[in-house]
C-alpha cells in the first residue's frame, strides 16, 4: 500500500500545500538569481549594439541577442509575479497580465494573437486561486494551438460584470479562434485533458465556477473581500 493510500484526505491536502510552498519558494529564488545576470547581459548587449555599424552582420547578431534577452526578461518577470502574487495585492488586471507574460513565448511560437479587455472588472480584487486556474486555461489554449490545425489563432480574454448575480458577479470570458490561410475563422476547442484537470482544480472550490457555452469558456469568481 502506497503512502498516499494510508494518508487521510486532510494529510494529503497539507502535503500538497507544503509541496506547493516549497516549489514557489524555489521559483522565487530562481527568478531573483536569474534576473540580475540577465539585466547585466541586456545592458552589455545594448552597448555592443551601439558600438557596431548598422547593416553589418555583427549589428544584426547583437540585435537578435538583445531581442532574445528581452524575451527572457519578460518570462522571468512573469514568473516572479506569480511568486509575489501569493501574499501580495491582486486584481484582475495584474492576474491576467501575468498569465499573458508567463506564456508569451508560447503565444509567439504558435502564432496566437491575444486581445485583452477586462473592462468593468479590471480593478476587482481576486481570490488567490484564480491565478492557478487562469494559468491552466492558458496551458489548455497553448495545447490546442500546438495541434497546428490553423496557421494562426486569436485568443480573446474579456471581463464581464453581471450585477445582481449573487456571490459570483465577475466573469472572465475566453474565446479561441483559428484563422485559415484563406481568411476564414473557426472556434477552437481547448485541450480536453487540461479542461479535465480544471475539474480537479475547482473540486470543492466555492468562490469560482467554470463552464463552456456557445464556443467560449466562462470563469466566474467572487471578488475577494479587502482586509
Amino acid at each position: 500500500m502506497s503512502e498516499n493510500e494510508t494518508s487521510s484526505p486532510e494529510q494529503r491536502v497539507n502535503q500538497a500545500e507544503a509541496q506547493r510552498e516549497v516549489l514557489l519558494e524555489a521559483m522565487e529564488i530562481f527568478t531573483h538569481d536569474l534576473s540580475n545576470p540577465l539585466q547585466s547581459l541586456i545592458v552589455l548587449t545594448e552597448l555592443a549594439l551601439d558600438d557596431t555599424p548598422e547593416g553589418t552582420e555583427e549589428h544584426d547578431r547583437c540585435r537578435q541577442s538583445l531581442e532574445a534577452a528581452e524575451r527572457m526578461r519578460t518570462l522571468v518577470q512573469g514568473l516572479a509575479g506569480l511568486t509575489r502574487s501569493i501574499d501580495g495585492p491582486r486584481n484582475t488586471k495584474t492576474v491576467v497580465d501575468r498569465f499573458v507574460s508567463v506564456l508569451s513565448r508560447r503565444w509567439e511560437r504558435h502564432q496566437v494573437r491575444i486581445s485583452v479587455d477586462m473592462g468593468p472588472i479590471e480593478r476587482t480584487p481576486t481570490p488567490a486561486n484564480l491565478e492557478t486556474v487562469l494559468l491552466n486555461l492558458g496551458l489548455a489554449t497553448v495545447a490546442a494551438a500546438t495541434d497546428r490545425n490553423h496557421p494562426r489563432y486569436e485568443l480573446s480574454v474579456r471581463g464581464i460584470l453581471r450585477e445582481g448575480q449573487g456571490a459570483m458577479p465577475c466573469t472572465i470570458e475566453l474565446t479561441l479562434v483559428g484563422h485559415n490561410a484563406g481568411g476564414t475563422a473557426a472556434p477552437v476547442e481547448l485541450s480536453r485533458p487540461h479542461m479535465e484537470r480544471m475539474g480537479r482544480l475547482l473540486d470543492g472550490v466555492d468562490n469560482m465556477r467554470l463552464y463552456e457555452e456557445a464556443e467560449a469558456v466562462y470563469l466566474e469568481f467572487a471578488p475577494e473581500t479587502r482586509r
